[in-house]
This record gives structure tokens, sequence and C-alpha cells, in this order.
């Protein structure tokens, strides 16, 4: 390990120590206990628990920054769920997990917000590639292992509400977001199904991306006999099974124009907003944006479709097509 992965493992060390100081005062409802220089663990009440492991490597630490590139979610029966294992950090970008705050478990115990960063290469014409990192906090179902949420942006600067499972947080656009746990929508193999077939596309993949991974879709909605065929079609489908590649940032365009700077603005909806060449679904691109992500309508296409413009500080801006159904003023 090198000189800065250490370091950051003292550093979490030393906030496992005050955490635990606090917890024997306070009664916390979980706690956090470092295995060994390699993994950290987080236990939960209800016996699950959440396993750090697999540091950065020093020369993607280098490029990236430290912390860990997987996440394991044991169950309480020991069944074990990698958490967006189709994100895996590659010199090409990935995510980056880092231990949550004392402050992430919801009031209940049974939500908590994770830590983590997306990175990506990002290729601009004439231009070098250029690194783009965006902090992401989804939010696990400790019962479950379920991410059902998967923010960006302003709202991970959010809070617990002090007595409910309600997250509170200020959109980018500087507009409130409030939301109950109980009525977060949950991928579904019907829903991943549906969408692939109607899309009539040959790759599933990114589709199942929506759905933080075919391990995260089946913690979300557990096989049975109602989904049973739908996860028979899934599973059928070629490379659903193989080692996927983290999703390439899309293509940047040239700096908007004042009168563009002007638009209205919007607010991406969905926890994970396809991108697309032209307003159709057979037109996917190997990028997203991420609920809270605010963004530039600049023209639309019948009800359905909207091209958009998406700009992060500091870099070049991108403009692609969305579903209207997924941004909102």
């Amino acid at each position: 390990m090198t000189a800065v992965i250490r370091i950051h493992f003292t550093f979490r060390m030393k906030i496992h120590k005050l955490v635990s100081s606090i917890a024997l005062i306070a009664s916390a409802v979980f706690s956090l206990s470092a295995t060994s220089a390699e993994n950290q663990v987080i236990d939960f009440p209800n016996h699950s628990r959440l396993v750090f492991s697999a540091p950065v490597s020093p020369p993607l630490a280098k490029k990236f920054g430290a912390g860990w590139t997987r996440l394991t979610f044991q169950q309480a029966n020991g069944h074990a769920i990698p958490l967006l294992s189709d994100e895996a950090l590659t010199k090409d970008g990935g995510v980056i997990f880092s231990a949550p705050g004392d402050r992430a478990l919801s009031p209940g115990g049974r939500y908590l917000v994770l830590d983590l960063m997306r990175n990506g290469v990002v290729q601009v014409a004439d231009q070098k590639p250029q690194i783009e990192s965006r902090q992401s906090c989804p939010i696990l179902d400790t019962q479950t292992g379920c991410v059902a949420r998967n923010d960006t942006g302003a709202i991970c600067g959010g809070h617990w509400d002090a007595r409910q499972e309600i997250w509170q947080s200020i959109l980018d656009s500087a507009g409130p977001d409030s939301q109950a746990m109980a009525s977060v929508a949950k991928p579904s193999a019907r829903d991943i199904w549906m969408q692939f077939s109607t899309a009539h596309s040959k790759d599933i993949s990114p589709f199942l991306h929506t759905a933080l991974g075919l391990e995260n879709l089946k913690a979300c909605d557990p096989p049975n006999a109602a989904n049973a065929r739908y996860y028979a079609q899934i599973d059928a489908q070629p490379g659903v099974h193989a080692a996927t590649v983290p999703p390439i940032p899309a293509k940047a365009t040239p700096a908007p124009s004042r009168q563009q700077q002007n638009e209205p603005s919007w607010t991406v909806r969905a926890d994970r907003a396809w991108l697309y060449e032209r307003p159709s679904v057979g037109s996917i691109r190997h990028g997203y944006l991420i609920r809270g992500d605010h963004v530039a309508v600049l023209e639309t296409e019948g009800p359905d479709w909207a091209r958009i413009r998406f700009s992060s500080p500091g870099k070049p801006p991108l403009e692609a097509w969305l579903k209207t159904a997924e941004i909102a003023r």
C-alpha cells in the first residue's frame, strides 16, 4: 500500500474510534470495525453487514483517489450481494467507495446513505482526456440489500428527518427535495424486461445499468413465482452474467452560446436518465445523468423527448436526448 492509502486508512481508523466512543455513550444503532488494513465492516442490529474491501491500487489511487473498489452487503442469512459490481474501477474509471459518516443511518436504522465517487475519463475532440468525478449517495436498504435511490450533486448534502425515514435535501437548482423511503420506486424484473423488449435492442446491459446491476435488481425484486418468467428471459440474454464495463461518459460538445445559457432549467428526477443520440430508444448512448443533475432543455420532439445540455463546473458541456418523463422543472 502507498503512503496515501495508509493515511486514508489511518484516518478511517480514527473515525472508527471516535464513532465507537460515541456509540458506547449514545447506544448507536450500527457499528464500524476495521478487520484488517484491507477491509472495513459495518454491522447492523438486524445481523446484516456491509464489507468494504479491495483498496484502490496505488496507480489508480494516484489517478482517481483512495478508497475501496468493492462493497458487499451480507444479509442476515449470510447471502452476499455485491453492490454496483458492474461499475468496477478500471483505468478508464468506475466507482470508489468511502466509509459513510456517523449520521448516514436513518432514524429507524433501516436505510444507510452510502458515500462513493463515480469516476470516468472524458475524451473531448482535440483535447487531452479529462477525468470526471462526481460524488454519489445511493441509499441502501439494510434489510434487503436493495439500492433503490441513486443520487448525486447537492442532494448528497442532505440529512434524515429527525423522526421519520425521510431524506431531506436541496437540489442543484436550489429547490427543496423530500422523499419518504417507503415511497421510493424500486426496480423490478418486469419493468426492466418490458423496457428492453419495447426498445427492440440486442443489448440488455444498459437497461440493467438503470437497476444498478442484476444482483441489485434481485435484491430489490426477489425472484418468485410471479416474476420468474421475466428473470428467465433476462438471464437468457447474451452477456448477462459476464463482467460488464462501466458506462463511458458521453462525448462533450462546444460551450453554449449566451442565448443558450439563459434557457429554462430542469432537474433529472430518475435515478439514472440514459442519454440518446436521437429521439429514439434505439439510439441509446453509453452515458447517463443521475437524479438531481441540472440540465437545460434546448428543444423537444413530441411529448416524449427533449434535447438537453448538461454542464459541470470546469468541464465542457454535453448535449444529448433524454426522455421528458425523467426530468422536471
